[in-house]
């Protein structure tokens, strides 16, 4: 994620502009480590307070996030990401900017991270756009 300080308040991150696949990879790892810590605490149930971001971040780098999104997918949607918002994995959309710079997935013959270009960014955008209505 990319986000710069604000003059006015130097401990304040200001809102994230963009963010990238690999961000993305990034902040699943991140949510899984705070699942396994969760779990480890003995606190009953805490690690479910992990789940709607949890399946937000494993589908935005899921490879089959383009046919997930699909209208026709919907109850499979539901099935494999069961906490899964097309509010907000368009809102995640607006700011996702492929691989950042960095080669795509393919050239560097990486399967697990779905790496979009800006075409297959506006197509999925509109799909979940047009499925909140």
């Amino acid at each position: 994620p990319h986000a710069e300080r604000t003059s006015e308040d130097h401990d304040a991150l200001a809102p994230i502009s963009r963010i990238d696949a690999y961000g993305l990879k990034n902040l699943s790892i991140d949510v899984a480590e705070f699942e396994r810590f969760a779990e480890g605490t003995g606190v009953p149930q805490l690690s479910e307070c992990f789940n709607e971001v949890k399946c937000l971040t494993t589908a935005m780098v899921d490879p089959d996030l383009p046919k997930i999104l699909l209208p026709e997918n919907a109850s499979f949607r539901r099935r494999k990401y069961p906490f899964l918002s097309l509010d907000k994995v368009g809102n995640i959309l607006e700011k996702y900017v492929g691989a950042g710079g960095l080669l795509g997935s393919k050239s560097l013959g990486r399967s697990d991270i779905l790496v979009l270009d800006k075409k297959e960014i506006s197509g999925l955008l509109k799909l979940c756009r047009q499925q909140q209505q």
